[in-house]
């Protein structure tokens, strides 16, 4: 297990470089602003059915799909780009005026599926061309456009024959409605009325992102490092875990202050018009099988009184998809400088 979450970890690391990259900024910056994209008139472009394929693969092609509802067309295309299942998904949204289409914005989305971090990121549109707009039945063009991720520009054809859009029920959550009346959760560990631990939810506003979001976290802290200690198991390199599960002790443990990965879900919450997007990503999340098996879940903890310290545990659940989180029970042993074993 602590191989796959490794595993896990530098890949989540790596697409976090992808995901918040600043690089090759300048180039995006050399482009003027583009003007509203809208095209009504029909060009010859030698666009046939073959077309339909965006990216050619002997053994598993990118093929375009479309659909329309009563006032837009979403045009797309998904490739594969990982040896786990994690594919890139395209998509370009138009609204329709009468004859006539209007670029109204487009995205990719990176599904993480099991082994990464899934993220929404907006595509700058340059240009795109009409060869055949049949309403509600074919669109056929040519669509030039900016990959966020790489930078490169790319034109490609594309001949869709389009499907009813179906409507499906809203995908969206926010924070706020999910754990903004449970957290946070005050632990007093030794019942002297002083809140000795916090179980809580930070917020950090990514403007630089696009589109902007809104990345949360659930962690557990100590309101005086002096006396309350958080640990970890000893390792002589990070990440240090902070979450146990049965058979643990307290020997061979430590308080870690850099490279703690304390992060018990992440969350994501995306500005409109990408609210779907939002939710927390307990199925690619660092301590995915230590939350979602069937163990007990605990924190291994020190308090320090009088000049002596004394072990014990927090035990917790955490059920991010049902917005549920509570502290089941704490164990502070009696006994200074004896340590704790939980089987």
């Amino acid at each position: 297990m602590i191989y796959l979450m490794f595993r896990k970890l530098s890949m989540l690391l790596l697409f976090t470089s992808i995901f918040f990259s600043c690089s090759n900024q300048q180039k995006m910056d050399e482009i003027e602003e583009i003007p509203e994209i809208v095209k009504c008139d029909i060009e010859n472009l030698q666009i046939t059915e073959n077309d339909s394929i965006a990216i050619s693969n002997t053994s598993n092609p990118s093929i375009w799909k479309g659909l329309y509802n009563a006032t837009s067309v979403r045009i797309n295309f998904t490739k594969k780009v990982g040896d786990d299942g994690e594919t890139e998904k395209f998509t370009t949204v138009f609204l329709k005026n009468n004859n006539c289409l209007k670029v109204e914005r487009a995205y990719k989305f990176y599904d993480g599926k099991e082994v990464d971090i899934s993220a929404v990121t907006q595509v700058t549109i340059l240009d795109f061309s009409l060869q055949n707009y049949t309403i509600d039945e074919l669109f056929s063009g040519i669509i030039t456009y900016i990959d966020p991720h790489d930078k490169e520009t790319y034109t490609r054809k594309f001949w869709i024959e389009l499907q009813p859009e179906i409507s499906e029920p809203s995908n969206i959550l926010l924070f706020k409605n999910c754990f903004g009346n449970k957290i946070p959760i005050e632990i007093d560990i030794n019942n002297d009325k002083n809140t000795d631990f916090q179980l809580i939810a930070e917020e950090i506003k990514d403007i630089g992102n696009n589109p902007k979001f809104s990345y949360f976290t659930i962690k557990l802290i100590s309101t005086n490092t002096a006396i309350t200690k958080i640990l970890s198991p000893k390792r002589s390199n990070s990440p240090y875990f902070v979450i146990f599960e049965p058979p643990f002790s307290s020997e061979n443990t430590e308080q870690y202050f850099g490279g703690v990965k304390n992060e018990l879900d992440v969350f994501y919450q995306f500005e409109p018009p990408y609210e779907n997007y939002n939710y927390f990503l307990s199925n690619k999340l660092t301590y995915r099988e230590i939350l979602t098996n069937n163990k007990k879940d605990y924190f291994v903890i020190s308090l320090f009184l009088g000049g002596k310290q004394y072990f014990g545990w927090i035990q917790f659940e955490l059920d991010s998809a049902n917005c549920a989180v509570k502290i089941v029970e704490t164990y502070l042993n009696p006994v200074p400088d004896e340590h704790i074993f939980v089987n």
